[in-house]
């Protein structure tokens, strides 16, 4: 199937130009960013190193790794740091040459465009005809065509459709492609979100053919500053250590994210937020005449509109006032009735509520014309 053109959220510069307004108007629903902000010390963290810009960031990073394996409850052997996830699925793609990639899908497009200018073959299983969820039939479908030095690649909870698959389930999957001396990379991007414990983390230290990947930027809210880890046995790290760039990770990224992963207050409050405001916006979603919200797992939801309004209009109407959100329907398996909103704060979200039912509601006036 051809790959649909690749676009991502929280491009809020180009829709400030196009509306001759400061991006700072802009609400930004189409970027899975914490709503909370950054954590208050990293401005100071900053402003108090600023001088350390003349110098090379530290190669090693020593302090960042060990503060990073702390709070992901594994060893600084078994993780390495990167500039943002993208640097990491092409190191990780470059270290295995897979023969062959399977992508569950509609996901995160990077992983589709990095095995695309490999030349590697990459089948993509249809999530829409299982309600968007990857479970033990849809591999068992597939299992029998992975052959050695395979690679599944699965987003857990899903971008742009908010599902989680238990760690059960995976762990299950996990021993079969063990079996059949192939690999799992799981992007856990969004897994500090999730009300409940189903990272595959601990699963590292048994499993030699896993491979997860973190965010610190989407979390903290430092997109930015661009800032992930690749966990995985410390064989698999020293292989990808050999393909990073030196100084991949700069100054403030090394500084901020030591500092950030320690916060326990700003992370406690994330995460009750978060758990608090994503089932309110889901449930005053499921209030607007035409829409089909999934429940959400993470910090977005994901939604099917129903009837004649299509995405692209509603996109364009709610620009129009100052409010991006993501438009889905280039994801793989999807079309013009698919789309994506994060959970912003409370206020925010209650004027994204008041504007849809205002487009949607003149749209279908329109249509009865």
């Amino acid at each position: 199937m051809q790959r649909k053109n690749h676009l991502h959220g929280g491009n809020i510069y180009k829709a400030a130009k196009e509306l001759n307004i400061p991006y700072d108007r802009i609400l930004d629903f189409s970027a899975n960013i914490n709503p909370l902000g950054f954590p208050p010390i990293v401005e100071d963290i900053i402003i108090n190193r600023i001088k350390d810009i003349v110098h090379y960031p530290d190669v090693q990073q020593m302090e960042l790794k060990e503060a990073a394996a702390d709070y992901y409850g594994t060893d600084s052997e078994n993780l390495m740091p990167g500039n943002g996830s993208v640097e990491l699925i092409n190191i990780i793609l470059e270290a295995l040459r897979p023969n062959k990639t399977i992508i569950p899908s509609p996901t995160f497009s990077e992983y589709a465009i990095s095995c695309k200018s490999r030349d590697i073959e990459t089948i993509f299983v249809n999530l829409k005809v299982n309600d968007f969820r990857f479970d033990a039939k849809l591999f068992d479908n597939l299992k029998d065509g992975i052959t050695p030095n395979s690679l599944l690649i699965i987003c857990n909870p899903n971008n742009p459709t908010g599902k989680l698959i238990p760690k059960r389930d995976l762990a299950a999957i996990l021993k079969e492609l063990q079996n059949k001396k192939s690999y799992l990379m799981l992007d856990e991007a969004f897994m500090d979100f999730v009300d409940v414990d189903e990272s595959m983390v601990r699963f590292i230290k048994e499993y030699n053919n896993l491979i997860i990947l973190k965010s610190v930027t989407k979390f903290f809210a430092l997109p930015g500053l661009r800032l992930g880890f690749v966990l995985a046995c410390p064989e698999l790290i020293k292989k990808f250590h050999t393909l990073k760039d030196p100084w991949n990770i700069n100054t403030f990224a090394g500084f901020v994210g030591t500092e950030v992963m320690r916060d326990k207050k700003y992370i406690d409050e994330t995460r009750k937020y978060i758990s608090q405001e994503k089932v309110r916006l889901w449930e005053n979603l499921k209030s607007v005449p035409g829409l089909e919200p999934l429940y959400p797992e993470a910090n977005f939801v994901f939604i099917k509109i129903e009837g004649k309004v299509k995405v692209s209009t509603l996109v364009e109407s709610l620009k129009k006032k100052g409010i991006l959100i993501r438009d889905c329907s280039n994801y793989m398996f999807l079309d013009n009735s698919f789309f994506r909103v994060a959970v912003k704060s409370r206020e925010d979200n209650d004027i994204l509520i008041s504007a849809l039912k205002e487009v949607i509601n003149k749209e279908v006036k329109k249509g009865s014309l």
